[in-house]
């Protein structure tokens, strides 16, 4: 039978596993959309980089959408 201090160990680390793995996850959408606008901006040759903050707005909804729906599970 397992000790129960080491069951809520184990839960804790889950957990800590979990939620980190949802920031890495915030990083890269977030990151990966605004390199997408970036190269967009770069290939029009804009002087202004509307595209990529655009983007950028884009991956931080995103990620929160994502953030949202996976801590209410």
């Amino acid at each position: 039978m397992e000790n129960p201090k080491e069951d809520d160990t184990k839960k804790k680390v889950n957990a800590a596993a979990k939620y980190s793995a949802i920031g890495f996850q915030m990083i890269i959408t977030i990151g990966l959309l605004t390199f997408i606008g970036y190269k967009i901006d770069e290939h029009r040759n804009s002087e202004t980089k509307i595209i990529t903050a655009a983007f950028a707005l884009l991956g931080v909804g995103i990620a929160l959408y994502q953030v949202i729906r996976q801590v209410t599970k």
